[in-house]
């Protein structure tokens, strides 16, 4: 028998609210940091006269719509690796939604890894100016951020093997679902507000 069914529906309640609060704590401080990266980049904007500064030619998308393609469908995938997992779905049939999340989640790091790659083989560094230094001190971190969700992906692997849902494991599966949905949305906005506007 699963712990779940053994603890009353206050106190499972309870656990789940103390785990979401925590989470929303995360989640609100890394929003923070991110509100003052899109802040500063909106005040660079529209104090700019010319926009690309410089005389500078936009971002090519190509790398950039690679990366939103497989976030959201990285999201897509752990969307049904939940719905499978507390469904009480078997490993079988869950850990390859959660494998493929993973692996999306590598792809979009190869697809940044890639536009650095492209942005330097152009002349454009971090070094070379406040638009260049925004855009990658919004990559690098944002990088940074998927790198510890992808961890956190790999971490719920045991966890699915087990086959069985405690509240702690549903929780982490919530929690870190939250954590991969809350990426994508901060990539949506950067490739609207960086790459495509």
């Amino acid at each position: 028998m699963s712990r779940v069914a053994t603890l009353d529906s206050a106190e499972l309640e309870g656990r789940r609210l103390a785990s979401s609060i925590a989470m929303t704590v995360v989640l609100v401080s890394f929003s923070m940091l991110f509100a003052s990266l899109f802040l500063g980049y909106a005040y660079y904007r529209i104090t700019s006269p010319v926009w690309p500064p410089m005389g500078m030619s936009k971002v090519d998308l190509y790398f950039p719509t690679l990366s939103t393609f497989a976030i959201l469908l990285s999201s897509l995938s752990f969307v049904i690796f939940k719905t499978k997992y507390l469904g009480g779905g078997s490993a079988k049939k869950t850990l390859p939604w959660l494998g493929l999340t993973i692996f999306l989640g590598l792809g979009f790091m190869f697809t940044q890894f890639s536009l650095w790659a492209d942005l330097s083989g152009k002349g454009f560094y971090a070094s070379s100016g406040v638009f260049q230094s925004l855009v990658y001190a919004f990559t690098w971190i944002h990088a940074a951020h998927i790198v510890m969700a992808i961890l956190a992906l790999v971490w719920l692997v045991p966890t699915t093997l087990k086959n069985e849902c405690t509240i702690t494991e549903e929780n982490k599966v919530n929690n870190i679902g939250k954590f991969w949905h809350f990426l994508g949305v901060i990539w949506l906005l950067m490739y609207f507000i960086i790459f495509v506007i």
